[in-house]
């Protein structure tokens, strides 16, 4: 249960409280979307195999695990948002704004750093793929705040445990995914 008030209010009142929260909620989640797609789509442009005939391969499937990674965070965001309102008592925008995007940007470039280490000396993604499913972890905490045991699970997975999984999968962190033949493509 979340510590929102149960006062009556009129229609025309709750119409324009839902209106606003629908406004602010979509702004920050596109401050969030946006950045994190365009990061997402440079990281593939400059990582994906050139072939001759200057297409790339394999691009498809990674476009939707960027996809999927970019939906996955943004849902893991909402659910931030919502927990700074109701039990970190963040009412300005701006505050709310960084407290979520903090958590889900840093996953992201954790993920990024855990790829270039991958293709660095050690060939090793190393801690910054653990602390991926590290913040992932901490961000289950406010899915299971907002919305209890059954709500809470189902946004913790579809939220930040699987926006961990998607940006492995889409900027090929796993090492033990690494062949002879993707380590030429990669």
């Amino acid at each position: 249960m979340t510590p929102r008030t149960t006062a009556p209010v009129g229609a025309e009142e709750n119409a324009i409280s839902l209106a606003a929260h629908w406004t602010t909620t979509s702004v920050a989640a596109l401050s969030l979307l946006l950045p994190t797609t365009l990061a997402a789509g440079c990281l593939l442009r400059h990582s994906a195999p050139k072939l001759t005939n200057r297409r790339r391969r394999g691009t498809a499937a990674r476009w939707v695990a960027v996809i999927a990674a970019v939906g996955c965070t943004t849902y893991s965001a909402s659910t931030s948002w919502q927990f700074a309102a109701d039990f970190l008592d963040m009412h300005n925008a701006v505050e709310r704004c960084a407290f979520f995007a903090t958590g889900e940007l840093a996953m992201v470039a954790s993920a990024v750093i855990a790829r270039q280490n991958l293709h660095g000396p050690r060939q090793a993604a190393s801690l910054p793929a653990v602390l991926v499913w590290v913040l992932a972890a901490v961000l289950t905490i406010p899915a299971y705040a907002e919305h209890g045991l059954v709500g809470g699970t189902w946004n913790a997975f579809f939220g930040p445990v699987m926006a961990a999984a998607m940006w492995h999968m889409a900027i090929r962190t796993e090492p033990r995914h690494r062949t002879p033949a993707t380590e030429q493509h990669a």
